[in-house]
């Protein structure tokens, strides 16, 4: 059996270690398009910030591939995927031959629509390749610029801030950070402690030029202001990496659609991370979940599922975390929607910087933001993934010595 998969990130290394749990034999080849070996990447900006070291973005040892007996193919991206011959053609015309096929690609940076954009000094923050480009000029840069204000806008941006002499600015086209996720209130504590970290916060204001001379120097805003940036950062988030799949063989949405087991619309292909679109337990339907957890998870199903070990995957939610200069932000769920019948449980306590939220619909969690503690988030997480009954606890479920048994 010969086992392809394309992409090491978390889904695709979960897969590879479910795959020898189950399949000792069998060959695995493991295809990346970057030259690395497998790294994470939400800890790219604490490169830029100085608080971790480059190898330590390393989540798996540099004897990894010999440890589980597979063969890498590293910086040679896909171009195209023949399931009718089982091929996988790389970018250099090579063809890799599969049995089983698991696309773990994660997600590729979504880019705005604006002039100058080809600059040198303009990067995102989704691979190593940006990561090292720069460190390169860091030592120069005296203005820099981040574009958007989800999770990866503002570690880049609070990673900028640790570094004196760098004036660091945020713009936002929303009304608020973290506007996906979060309300007005809860988002203004992560604004407080931003601005305190010595950002600038724009918010509902875009960029819609950047001028300079080969190198970025200057951005023009929609209200006609200009403002110095000699690095500019977009984090405006991600959209699966799966432009080299033919939409007519493979089912896709959003992403590659993926039944229970993790497999495509094609037989002996799957795919799993921030690539696939699983069964939401919220929605009922399928979505997308680009966050490090779920990729794990769905790799680990997929892996097993590949190796014949048949698993079920009982599906996903958004969840996202950060940390706000020691201030975390923890959201699952929806915890925006909030509609007739359901029933929003808030606590807040500004002095100590927590706010938290609970919206349940029929007696279920749909959706919680917990800023400044973490005290029984987990079993908030597994209520709420589980579907578990809360009305007759509901007045308990923020309290800081509460205790889930379920």
């Amino acid at each position: 059996m010969r086992y392809v998969i394309i992409g090491n990130g978390p889904a695709g290394v979960s897969a590879i270690e479910a795959i020898r749990k189950v399949d000792m034999e069998g060959e695995i080849i493991n295809i990346n398009g970057e030259p690395y070996r497998p790294y994470s990447k939400p800890l790219l900006p604490f490169i830029i910030g100085g608080t971790i070291k480059y190898e330590d973005v390393f989540f798996r040892p540099p004897d990894f591939y010999d440890t589980y007996g597979v063969k890498p193919i590293l910086g040679e991206p896909v171009i195209e995927i023949d399931v009718d011959r089982k091929l996988v053609v790389l970018a250099s015309g090579r063809r890799v031959a599969y049995d089983k096929l698991l696309i773990a690609t994660g997600g590729k940076p979504r880019e705005p629509k604006i002039k100058g954009l080809d600059l040198e000094g303009i990067y995102y923050l989704t691979s190593l390749v940006y990561v090292e480009k720069i460190m390169k000029i860091l030592p120069r840069v005296k203005h820099a610029l981040i574009l958007g204000g989800g999770p990866l806008g503002l570690k880049a941006a609070l990673s900028l801030a640790h570094h004196s002499g760098i004036e660091v600015s945020v713009l936002v086209s929303s009304p608020h950070v973290m506007s996906q996720v979060l309300d007005a209130e809860s988002a203004s504590l992560l604004e407080c402690k931003l601005v305190e970290s010595g950002v600038k916060l724009m918010t509902r204001t875009s960029v819609v030029e950047f001028k300079g001379n080969g190198f970025v120097k200057k951005a023009v805003l929609d209200n006609g202001d200009e403002l110095p940036a000699d690095l500019v950062i977009i984090g405006k988030g991600v959209t699966p990496a799966l432009d080299f799949i033919d939409r007519r063989k493979i089912r896709a949405n959003v992403g590659i659609i993926v039944d229970g087991y993790m497999q495509t619309s094609v037989p002996d292909v799957y795919a799993a991370g921030d690539v696939a679109e699983s069964y939401d337990i919220l929605t009922g339907g399928s979505n997308t979940v680009a966050v490090w957890p779920r990729a794990s998870e769905q790799g680990h199903y997929a892996g097993l599922n590949m190796a014949g070990f048949r698993k079920e995957y009982i599906g996903a939610h958004r969840m996202n975390s950060l940390d706000f200069e020691g201030v975390s932000c923890i959201v699952m769920g929806d915890v925006k929607t909030v509609k007739e019948g359901y029933k929003v449980i808030v606590e807040r306590d500004i002095k100590r910087n927590i706010y938290q939220r609970i919206i349940l619909e029929n007696g279920r969690i749909r959706g919680a933001a917990i800023i400044g503690r973490t005290v029984n988030v987990g079993g908030l997480n597994r209520l709420l993934r589980r579907r578990i009954d809360v009305e007759n606890i509901k007045s308990s479920l923020l309290e800081d010595k509460a205790t889930f048994i379920y």
